[in-house]
């Protein structure tokens, strides 16, 4: 190459590297203003120095030993070299380094010692908690830890181990290019091959990683803690691990002591012989095989296997109690809930309804919360009402998935009532804008945030719409028997949220008109908003100015200059919308806010908006996790929170494996000013307490602190209880036998109102579980069945906050009856002939047909389920479908109820149960095959028996003509289902109409037997 033409590649090479070291700068500058912005910049900084130190600490450590290393073979190497053909080859690379071997050895040094700090500068985190960690209140059993040295202290140690074979390795490396380059190591020619300078130095280096390794295998012995045990499947070391593998990592450090011993008297002259040395590596390699491999293998499959819960049983055990300490279950509560076979449905009525007509139905039993907060409305389905109704703009939305909030107001008869309502919030989707509102100014300069706290009941709907109490933006009004505003905000902008991760540029000199599009004027708004910012009507159309200070300050044409490059927008300096008050909003997606906030949480994958004080916020559960806890089963995050909801309105979490979590922090996000408050919740977890000492000791609002109305809002985590569901699946066993052994092993239930398989979500409900007394909590619960048993209920968990705010986890094992999971329910639900021929009208009017939330719920001595049902109608000229609240199936004791009211379905039920009418499931008792097959039922005839419900006596069999009608109709329900799960349209339609026509088949054989 030419001396123009280097000069051209140095050029070149010094532009590219100048720019992404500028670029760097740039980024580091607009990280330092935004955290700044949010009040957090002892995070930043924190960061940022413990980053540059590790990296400048173990950069000069690698460099100097690399150095060394080179300098000691240049050092000593030969005054001349063997005249052979490989090293007459080497003399021009001995040319070209010789001169300026300084710099060489400087360079290559300097090098290596980059990589290996860019590498230890990642674990900024793993450091600061070396430093900082402290202790549980648990210790590992077998090796009497206590668990913070496994959290805190062993990550780190482990990776100074790893850096220091690393370096061995890279002393090793470097030594013999040297010593080949000059002829002190060479592999032709006669004599020696070696320098005694040469084998002294790479023998030292040689004992000095055996050395290494009888350090790694001491600290291995604490890694069987943590690892998977292969006999039992779970996490933690059994019997083979403690005995035999532990006394092979014994072996092994004595032996890696005794080879290095051996190679060091070798490196120093006592013998020049190879055999010694090489023994002594055999060693170590040999006995690696036989007592880390082969010994270990005999005793699993000679002593293990065949007396698995004798020998692992005490192991298990440990593990059992580990897991529920760190999954925050050792307090939990298991009791048995006793059902009967057949519970007295008039307890789910007032008595003074009793006895019920169809003129006059049952009227809920008021003194039961359960029944009184029944929640009818699924947050789930009726997004899109919410958006039909209250968007007066196409570009409002809101979440694919809304939420379940409590709420205390006073009602029309001055009482204080506390109530549960699906709650959303109308935010400013970009998605949805315009090609003309899509310009880069009016998209980041008008259309800014979204506008509205919306509520709506959960008990009741508007003609099968939702019943909007709060934040209503539409002209009309509506039916609903619950007022509006029960709910009263300040500020109803909404310019932090879910849906919009778009910057925003806002701010407008004092005197100038307002620019940011809030919302139309020409429709009827519920809330009154004369407190609001001072805001300009133009047309149709109202315009306001953003007043909060949560965002970066970019008046100045420096700080232009630094986002015109961080965001490779030149707008930024040529936009007259830019003036000394304009304010940079970005990072608005709350769950990334957190998470930039406190990068050491585990962020809620489903944060929920609330109202505290006039003010929105959104309410963020942060989770504090590890890997490293000893004798905790590992669960994937990914696996264990998915459901029907992932993915659709709720964020999906990384795949990542923990076997330790806390629901530490309580992040609150303002949803008008973006400020981020972190509130302590759990005041024992001491990995909260490490990180909150790491950065200054006032990173998180001490829990005493905590504002009530604030409070008030806090619910038991989606996450975390999903994870806890997950686990008792299998650890709601105590005793170690029963566990390995697997014969009480539970499963959660598939989501009936889904085609796939996919897990079932939790449910928020405001009830009354077993052993409460009767007070009614805002729990999240769900239900389980037996793993060999899919359409049985083995359980009820419930997860709730108390009186004081603390959190309780309660198991309820149903016992006595025949209750079915949900899954079963639905299948005898949607087999009655009501629901079929409901099913048969919506198929031939081209209607959709959803179920909601199928919910099991404890009343009196019996589980209510029940299910709404939605039609998706097309909204006139919109091409919308839109949910409509048409029906309630509620099951209890075995009675279907189906009707349009939930107190006309309980009616039913009640009815069913007074007059003695045979059971929905009963009526295909004789066409049942194996336990856990699935069997459609039928309803029971329209002219009900006298006679009192009784289990005595079985029931007479069947005339060979009704069992024959009740065959076709199980194989019509079978070729349903099959077209429901796969099948087209067309194909569910004629399935449907084979099933109507077999019901009306049996009907007929049952008249004609005189059934």
């Amino acid at each position: 190459m030419s001396r123009r033409g280097r000069y051209v590649l140095v050029m070149l090479v010094g532009a590219i590297v100048l720019l992404s070291v500028l670029g760097w700068l740039v980024s580091l500058r607009t990280d330092y203003l935004w955290y700044d912005s949010v009040g957090y910049t002892q995070v930043f900084s924190t960061m940022m120095w413990t980053r540059l130190g590790l990296f400048g600490a173990f950069t000069l450590a690698m460099a100097a030993w690399c150095g060394l290393n080179l300098y000691l073979a240049y050092r000593f190497r030969p005054d001349t070299w063997p005249a052979t053909s490989e090293q007459e080859g080497l003399e021009r690379y001995r040319e070209l380094i010789s001169p300026r071997a300084g710099w060489w050895i400087g360079g290559v040094a300097v090098v290596v010692g980059v990589f290996a700090g860019m590498s230890a500068q990642s674990r900024w985190e793993t450091w600061l908690l070396f430093r900082n960690g402290g202790e549980f209140d648990w210790s590992d059993p077998v090796l009497n830890m206590n668990a913070g040295f496994y959290v805190f202290k062993l990550p780190f140690w482990q990776f100074l181990i790893g850096f220091g074979f690393a370096a061995v390795v890279v002393g090793i490396l470097a030594s013999l290019s040297a010593y080949y380059l000059y002829g002190a190591l060479r592999f032709s020619g006669t004599g020696d091959r070696m320098t005694n300078v040469a084998r002294i130095h790479l023998s030292v280096l040689v004992a000095l990683f055996l050395g290494l390794k009888a350090v790694a295998y001491y600290f291995d012995r604490y890694d069987f803690t943590t690892q998977d045990n292969p006999v039992t499947g779970i996490v933690g070391g059994g019997y083979t691990e403690m005995t035999a593998l532990m006394n092979a990592k014994n072996a092994l450090i004595w032996v890696s002591v005794i080879a290095a011993v051996v190679i060091l008297v070798f490196s120093w002259g006592f013998t020049r012989s190879l055999a010694l040395p090489a023994a002594a590596l055999g060693l170590v390699v040999v006995t690696a095989i036989a007592a880390g491999g082969i010994y270990p293998a005999v005793v699993r499959n000679f002593q293990v296997e065949p007396n698995r819960p004798q020998r692992e049983g005490p192991y298990a055990q440990h593990t059992i109690d580990g897991t529920r300490y760190a999954y925050g279950m050792e307090g939990l509560e298991t009791s048995t809930y006793q059902v009967s076979s057949t519970p007295d449905a008039q307890q789910l009525a007032d008595p003074d309804s009793l006895p019920p007509t169809d003129a006059d139905p049952a009227t809920p039993n008021n003194e039961n919360p359960t029944i009184n907060n029944v929640r009818l409305i699924d947050p789930f389905v009726v997004s899109d009402a919410f958006t039909q109704a209250q968007q007066p703009r196409s570009f409002y939305d809101f979440n694919e998935k809304l939420d379940i909030d409590r709420y205390t107001y006073t009602d029309e008869n001055g009482q204080e009532v506390t109530q549960d309502f699906v709650v959303g919030l109308r935010e400013l989707n970009p998605s949805q804008l315009t090609d003309e509102q899509q310009d880069w100014t009016v998209a980041h300069t008008v259309y800014t945030h979204g506008w509205g706290f919306v509520s709506a009941s959960t008990t009741e709907s508007d003609s099968g719409a939702p019943c909007f109490t709060s934040g209503v933006l539409s002209d009309d009004a509506g039916n609903c028997q619950i007022g509006n505003d029960i709910i009263e905000v300040e500020k109803p902008q909404i310019y932090y949220g879910l849906l919009n991760n778009e910057y925003a540029i806002v701010g407008v000199p004092e005197g100038e008109t307002p620019r940011e599009y809030d919302r139309p004027i020409d429709v009827a708004v519920s809330d009154d908003d004369e407190e609001e910012a001072p805001a300009e009507e133009i047309g149709d159309d109202r315009y306001t100015t953003y007043e909060g200070d949560g965002g970066v300050d970019i008046g100045s044409i420096g700080s232009r200059l630094l986002y015109a490059w961080e965001f490779q927008e030149p707008r930024f300096l040529l936009s007259d919308q830019i003036n000394e008050e304009s304010q940079l909003l970005y990072n608005r997606n709350v769950r990334d806010r957190v998470q930039e906030v406190a990068p050491f949480l585990t962020v809620e994958a489903d944060p929920y908006p609330a109202v505290v004080d006039g003010e929105v916020v959104w309410i963020v559960d942060g989770y504090t996790t590890t890997n490293e806890f000893p004798y905790a089963d590992r669960v994937n995050l990914a696996d264990a929170t998915n459901d029907t909801y992932s993915g659709q309105g709720v964020a999906n979490q990384d795949a990542e494996e923990i076997n330790y979590i806390r629901s530490s922090v309580k992040a609150v996000v303002n949803a008008y000013d973006g400020s981020v408050t972190l509130y302590e919740f759990d005041e024992e977890d001491p990995i909260l307490k490490a990180w909150n000492s790491i950065y200054g000791g006032d990173l998180v609002v001490p829990k005493d602190e905590t504002p009530q109305a604030l409070a008030e809002h806090f619910r038991y985590p989606q996450d975390l209880f999903k994870i806890q569901r997950s686990l008792l699946q299998r650890y709601h066993v105590d005793e170690a036998r029963t566990f390995i052994e697997g014969g009480e092993a539970w499963a959660t239930p598939s989501d009936p109102s889904q085609s796939s398989e996919v897990t079932q979500p939790a449910y928020y409900v405001y009830a009354t579980y077993p052993d409460q007394d009767g007070q009614a909590y805002f729990q999240l619960t769900s239900s389980f069945t037996p793993r060999n048993r899919p359409n049985a209920l083995a359980s009820l968990m419930s997860g709730y906050y108390d009186e004081n705010g603390d959190p309780q986890l309660k198991v309820h094992d149903v016992v006595g009856g025949d209750d079915q999971s949900v899954r079963q329910i639905h299948q005898i639900i949607t087999s009655t002939s009501e629901v079929v021929t409901t099913l048969r009208d919506a198929q031939q009017a081209g209607t959709t047909v959803e179920w909601g939330n199928l919910l099991a719920l404890p009343v009196g001595d019996g589980i209510l389920y029940l299910e709404p049902m939605y039609l998706r109608r097309q909204a006139g000229g919109q091409g919308e479908d839109l949910p409509r609240l048409t029906n309630v199936a509620i099951s209890y004791g075995g009675y279907v109820g189906f009707a349009p009211s939930f107190e006309d379905a309980l009616a039913m039920v009640v009815q069913k149960y007074i007059d003695g009418a045979p059971k929905e499931a009963e009526q295909n008792e004789d066409g049942e095959g194996t336990e856990g097959e699935e069997a459609p039922t039928e309803t029971p005839s329209e002219t009900p028996t006298t006679e009192a419900p009784t289990t005595e006596a079985p029931a007479p069999a069947d005339p060979p003509e009704v069992e024959a009608a009740i065959e076709n109709v199980l194989a019509a329900q079978e070729a349903y289902e099959a077209a429901q799960a796969s099948g087209t349209n067309e194909e569910e339609g004629r399935a449907l109409d084979d099933l109507l026509a077999a019901l009306n088949e049996l009907e007929a054989a049952r008249q004609a037997a005189g059934q």
